[in-house]
């Protein structure tokens, strides 16, 4: 019982050939001597993987799941353009001298004193943002927060929301999804009890 094959699966941006190429298991190694937990690590350390789950399929087979980290904003640092998953963890870079992919540079832009995924800022920006449905989440263009409780987004047109904490989403998504049928250039879902618009 020696691996002759090592399957991918839910690998969509990682070519295959890497993440095999990561693993670094050669077929004809016995399949008990593979150590699962050093080559998940390996498989980890490619930075557009999140998380990675890796099993013996008995008799001779190793199976690789990775999940792939998500775009979710960019943050511009002068000549360099950073993209940020879900969590705030900076996991691809680009030159804007050479230029950024199309579906990158079409993410919001991320302003914020610290970015990254220990800063509670960033945290609650990103969990506001992750939330909000598809026809909202399509409409941003810039995501500003100078802390957890201030929050804001700006949408296409010029509009601004004012969103303050990344509690209660839903609710607010709902009631911004009411007041945008207003024309306005700011509207409040802070409390979204009481929500304003001007």
């Amino acid at each position: 019982m020696s691996v002759r094959s090592t399957d991918v699966h839910d690998n969509r941006a990682v070519p295959t050939d890497q993440i095999v190429g990561a693993a670094r298991v050669p077929d004809g190694t016995p399949l008990l001597q593979v150590d699962t937990h050093a080559v998940a690590q390996r498989i980890a350390a490619i930075p557009s993987v999140e998380s990675v789950r890796v099993q013996r399929s008995y008799p001779s087979s190793l199976t690789i799941t990775v999940v792939e980290r998500e775009p979710v904003v960019k943050v511009t640092d002068g000549q360099k353009v950073h993209v940020l998953d879900h969590s705030g963890v900076g996991y691809l870079t680009f030159d804007t001298t050479t230029g950024v992919p199309p579906e990158m540079n079409r993410l919001p832009e991320f302003s914020t004193p610290n970015p990254g995924p220990g800063d509670p800022t960033t945290t609650a920006a990103l969990a506001a943002v992750s939330g909000l449905p598809e026809p909202i989440g399509r409409q941003i263009v810039r995501v500003a927060a100078s802390s957890p409780v201030d929050i804001e987004f700006t949408l296409k047109g010029n509009k601004t929301v004012v969103w303050g904490d990344s509690g209660r989403g839903a609710e607010k998504a709902r009631t911004l999804d009411a007041l945008l049928t207003r024309p306005a250039s700011m509207y409040n879902v802070s409390s979204p009890e009481f929500p304003s618009y001007k």
